[in-house]
């Protein structure tokens, strides 16, 4: 509910009082401000934090059962494309080969010059099998299928293990991806983006934007009227500076107190300006507050994110242009100080009769005091 409030000769401000009101005149006297209460929400509320993961990962395993050679890259190295990783037991398998390529031979010794389509045929499947013992010797020597790191290596060189037991974990470093909270009247997919990495900002590339994930902390997002959606992002690693599990935060999501205000509390930015502004009480001072408008909660209110206070008082509107700064004091029963407070003691209740009690009338210009001496800072009369 709005609260309305007659400030009466609360004019004077540190410069020397209101826009467009002349010397010869003086500033406007009394003032009819309609303003209402805040409510906040904490950013911290938003701040959903994403981790930083490799752009792919390949789990390496034992192709049969046996005994582990030799672990020739640990956790933590970097490998090539098609550089040894383990090597199990292959004495077994070298055996079936020389046996498969012996019995190719008699086969092919058998058939003579001229084979048959009969003889042809078991010369083809002996170099099938030979084929086939070579590919299981092979397997044993366990190769990383493309550049990385090995981020995982749980078992140790001499450990027999079973068919499918994991070997390495390999990760490609060169580029990492992480699903960060974007608006999407900023972030579009094959586009660029800022990510807020740790204690830097990177630009990322938008590889697709997807709905936000239906886990619990991605549900406070769904309160701000801005249009929040997940994107993954990609940011490219060739340095290696980055690592997997670093914090990503976005830059999409308010980092000041949220609140919910009339549209007409809300100015348009000016030329040049990127930030609107809302006019509150602060401290019985005018203050303008730089916010950005998440989006509308209504056909008269709009959610809006600003270095507010849970003191503020949002001035929805007024009959005359108040400065920031323009200094706001109340009494009892309608009076008001006649000038800046002295910061060294209280100032001086100017001698204004309470106003009438309809809402349209104006009460008569107050009795200026007298100034406040001169070494007295922030004394300027109005």
């Amino acid at each position: 509910m709005n609260a309305r409030i007659r400030i009466l000769a609360a004019v004077a401000t540190a410069s020397v009082g209101l826009v467009a009101a002349s010397r010869a005149q003086g500033p406007p006297t009394s003032a009819v401000i309609d303003t209402e209460p805040i409510a906040l929400t904490p950013p911290e509320r938003y701040q959903v934090v994403a981790a930083l993961e490799p752009i792919r990962t390949v789990t390496i395993v034992a192709p049969a059962d046996g005994y582990l050679k030799s672990v020739d890259a640990p956790a933590g190295s970097t490998v090539r494309q098609a550089q040894q990783v383990a090597e199990m037991d292959r004495a077994e398998a070298a055996a079936r080969l020389k046996i498969a390529e012996a019995e190719l031979r008699e086969r092919k010794a058998l058939a003579g010059e001229s084979p048959t389509a009969v003889g042809a045929a078991v010369v083809e499947a002996a170099e099938g099998r030979v084929e086939l013992a070579r590919l299981e010797l092979d397997r044993l020597t366990l190769r990383a299928p493309f550049a990385g790191r090995i981020v995982s290596a749980p078992v140790a060189s001499g450990q027999f293990v079973l068919k499918g037991t994991v070997i390495a974990e390999l990760a490609d470093l060169s580029t990492l991806k992480a699903l960060v909270p974007v608006d999407r009247r900023e972030v579009k997919a094959g586009g660029e983006a800022t990510a807020a990495i740790e204690d830097q900002r990177r630009t990322a590339r938008v590889q697709s934007i997807v709905p936000l994930p239906a886990t619990e902390e991605y549900r406070p997002l769904r309160e701000l009227a801005a249009p929040i959606a997940g994107a993954w992002v990609q940011v490219q690693n060739a340095d290696g500076a980055l690592e997997p599990g670093l914090r990503v935060r976005s830059v999409s999501l308010p980092v000041a107190p949220v609140a919910v205000v009339p549209r007409s509390a809300v100015k348009a930015a000016g030329a040049g300006g990127t930030d609107a502004t809302v006019q509150v009480i602060r401290a019985e001072h005018v203050a303008d507050v730089r916010v950005k408008t998440l989006g509308e909660v209504g056909p008269e209110r709009v959610q809006v994110s600003g270095p507010f206070r849970s003191s503020d008082a949002v001035v929805v509107s007024t009959s005359v242009p108040l400065v920031s700064g323009t200094f706001i004091r109340f009494g009892v029963e309608g009076m008001l100080e006649g000038a800046p407070p002295n910061p060294n003691q209280p100032g001086r209740a100017a001698a204004v009769p309470s106003p009438p009690s309809t809402s349209t009338a104006r009460t008569p210009p107050a009795r200026r005091p007298p100034p406040a001496p001169a070494n007295q800072p922030g004394a300027t009369p109005f």
